[in-house]
Order: C-alpha cells, then structure tokens, then sequence
C-alpha cells in the first residue's frame, strides 16, 4: 500500500486506509476459511477413501476362489525340489517317485581343427541341419570358422547354437548344441558333413527327464523334455535336481492345505476393516472438552459407511449362524477381533464349511452374495467406485466447492486493489484541499496583518 500520510492534517492516513482494508477485506477472509475448512473435509474423504480401497483389497483376494486352494508343498530329498501355484482344482495328498534320468540337450563336435577362427572349414554355400527329423537350412556367405559359427546362430529358429572353442594352442574346433533339451531336441547333419573338420562326434543326445513312480521292476514311467515335471498333481511343479542310485530311498512329495496363507489373508481383511473403522471414527468425532473434533464430526454419510462395514459381521452368517466359529467377533468399540488359531482349526476341519462362509461361488449377482469376503468387497466398492462411489462423489463435490470458492476469493482481490487506489486517492485529494485551505488561511492572515 503506497504512502499518503498527510503532511498537512498530521493524519496517518496510510494507517487509517489499512485499517478500512481490513474491514473491506472481511468477506474475502471468511471465504478463505471456508476454503481451508473445505480441504479438511476433503483430505478426511480421501483419507477413508484410501481405507476402503484398502479394505475392497483385501476382500477380493479371498473372493478368488483360488486364495482357497493355495498349498504347501514339502520334498523327502534333495533329487527334487516341489511347489504349488493355488487353481480352482489345487489337490492335498502325497506322491513318491525315483529320478531315474535328467533331461539333457543333443550336442556334437568335431574331430579335427584349424589353425584359427578365421579359416575357411567350408565353401560358401547352403546346408541342412535336420532337427528332430525336419530338415532346417543355414545359408553361409563366411565360409570361415567364425563365419559358419555366426551363420548357424543368426538363423531364425534353428533350435540349435554353434560355438567356436579351443582346443589347444592354436587349434579350434566347433561345437553344436541344441537350444533346448529332451529327446525332441536331437539333431544331425543329414549324413553330409559339410564342413572340413573332421568327422561328427557325439556330446549327448537329446533325452528326457524320467521319474519312476510305483514297483521298482515294472514302474510307470513320468516324462518331460526339461528337469520341471509340471501338474503331476493339480497345481503341483516337481523339478528333478540329480538322478538317484538305485539304492537311494525313493522322493516323497507332500502338498498340505496351506491354512497358515489363507489365515493371513483373513486377518488382512479383517485389519483393513478396523483401519478404515478406525478412521472413520477419528474424522467424524464430536468436540469432547478440550479434544476438537473431525472435520466431518456428525456426518451421517459416514457413518452409514462404518454400518456397513460393521453389519457385514453382526449380521451373522447367511445360515444364520455368527462368525465367532471362525474367529471373528465385533467388539463394543466398534471394532472387529481375528482369532487366527481358531480359524485355522475351523479350516482344517472343514475347508468346504469356512470357503462358503467367505465367498458364496452359487450366486452370479454381486450384490446377492452372502459370504463375508463378498459382503465386504461390496460395501467397500459401493463406497470407492470411480464417479459413481459414495466417497468419490463427496470428494468430486467438495473439490468443485473449492474451486468455486477460490474463484470467488480471486474476484474479491480485484475488488479490493480497486477500493484500496480508491480510498488513496480520496485521502490524497483531502490531503491536497486541506493544503489549499491553508494557503489561503496563510494569505487572510497576511492581508490582515497589513491593514493593522
């Protein structure tokens, strides 16, 4: 604010206008702490909001049907290693089975060599490398060690890799290898080795891995074309780690319920229930003494959001049973509690009886469900959805009320740099009169002074 304190009326007109400002500027201050009480209640939205995502999380990973069959598997030795990966028919039990062969990949080399990788070893030209039976051509413009070498890796699936190695001081020969193993994995040169280096010799053959399950003289036999034995039970990968002696006691694998991961699932639901009740209740808590309350203290809405989630549990069962069987209870304060112990025993028991306590897989439409998981999924949803969320509207809401209140505060910036040039140029004119007045008061007093 410029200056005009009066050298004539000896008035702190700058203190005067600032103080007619603040008097000017008492709407636009009470705009503004709407403004400030507006983001409270849209932080404290967004705050539950992020809870009860939380909470539809949690919820969906035990609606998948699939959170139910996780297992646990556990391998007698260590000719074998075993993991499960949960399906919608994942099975618990035991398989015993001997590793009798590995799988391997078909490689050759040849018998002589060259003084260096840049020797011609043939002319330049075509030839075929038959692939489990299927002739595949190579085309070679090189027709050098290293040339032939580069031509055999750069074909497009060949399904075999060429390498250049030495074997002694200034001896180099070339090995074949097949890119992948088992016994589809066998290769040949058709008959016609093309290249100046001897005859073919073999590495190994192509051959699957082999488990032996049942009598040891007339067993059934297991094949893959790599060490990973996938689904011998639903859900079920045995990799073979090294071939054992006959002698060696055979492999045991053992899948179990995994109770404990389905546990824990529970009880992530169940925290993120009470985290978002928990939060629920510190925004929306009344004044108490010298403890303020929430932004949104008294707010209807929410607690309706809090019933919600609460009546998922003190409604009980679609039986009409209570939850308490499986460990889960509602407390005075609001709260939920998870005896994981309990459940766990309750699962075990009957897997079947505590699924469909949590997921109702016979109803289609969502919003029929009756199983807790769902139930809880639902309200959560209802209250987060994109656009059309309890929650996500009162945020879209209160944030447009924002803007329409700072719109509102930069409309009253303009009004009052308009009054404030105004109220200067008032107090500057009356500065200017008062001086004009004094100037003629100076000359009466002249003119009087002089008839005297």
């Amino acid at each position: 604010m410029g200056s005009v304190d009066g050298l004539i009326s000896g008035m702190s007109t700058s203190s005067v206008i600032s103080g007619l400002m603040q008097v000017e500027a008492a709407p636009q201050n009470a705009l503004k702490t709407k403004v400030a009480t507006q983001q409270k209640v849209v932080t404290a939205y967004q705050g539950i909001n992020a809870k009860m995502k939380a909470l539809m999380t949690a919820s969906k990973a035990l609606v998948d049907p699939t959170a139910w069959r996780g297992g646990v598997a556990t391998s007698s030795s260590d000719a074998a290693t075993a993991s499960t990966t949960a399906t919608s028919s994942s099975q618990s039990g035991s398989l015993s089975f001997r590793v009798s062969k590995l799988a391997s990949a078909h490689a050759m080399v040849f018998s002589s060599t060259v003084a260096a990788t840049t020797d011609p070893i043939m002319a330049p030209g075509s030839f075929n490398i038959n692939v489990n039976g299927t002739p595949k051509p190579v085309t070679v413009t090189d027709g050098s060690l290293k040339g032939v070498v580069d031509a055999i890796n750069k074909t497009a699936d060949l399904g075999v890799k060429a390498t250049a190695f030495q074997v002694s001081p200034g001896q180099y020969t070339m090995q074949l290898t097949s890119t992948t193993t088992g016994a589809q994995s066998t290769f040949d040169l058709g008959g016609a080795n093309p290249f100046s280096l001897g005859a073919e010799q073999l590495v190994s053959t192509g051959a699957d891995a082999e488990l032996l399950v049942g009598d040891p003289l007339t067993p059934l036999k297991v094949t893959s074309s790599t060490n990973t034995f996938k689904d011998l039970m639903s859900g079920l990968t045995v990799t073979a780690a090294k071939v054992q002696a006959p002698t060696d006691p055979p492999v045991t694998v053992t899948v179990a319920s995994d109770t404990e991961g389905v546990a824990a699932k529970v009880q992530a639901m169940i925290d993120a229930a009470n985290s978002a009740l928990s939060e629920i209740g510190t925004q929306t808590r009344n004044k108490s003494g010298a403890v303020p309350g929430g932004p949104l203290s008294g707010n209807g809405i929410m607690s309706s959001v809090a019933s919600s989630v609460l009546n998922t549990v003190s409604g009980g069962t679609a039986a009409g049973g209570s939850y308490k069987e499986v460990g889960i209870e509602l407390t005075r304060d609001g709260q939920l509690t998870f005896d994981k112990a309990k459940f766990k025993a309750a699962l075990e028991a009957d897997p079947a009886k505590v699924e469909a306590l949590f997921i109702d897989t016979a109803q289609t439409d969502v919003s029929l469900k009756t199983g807790l998981a769902d139930k809880l999924s639902a309200s959560a949803d209802k209250a987060t959805q994109t656009n059309t969320g309890t929650l996500s509207r009162l945020i879209t809401s209160g944030n447009d009320a924002i803007t329409d209140l700072n719109h509102r505060v930069d409309d009253w910036d303009v009004r009052l740099q308009a009054r404030q040039a105004t109220l200067q140029k008032q107090f500057g004119a009356m500065e200017t009169a008062l001086g004009k007045l004094k100037n003629q008061g100076n000359w009466l007093s002249g003119q009087l002074a002089s008839l005297g």
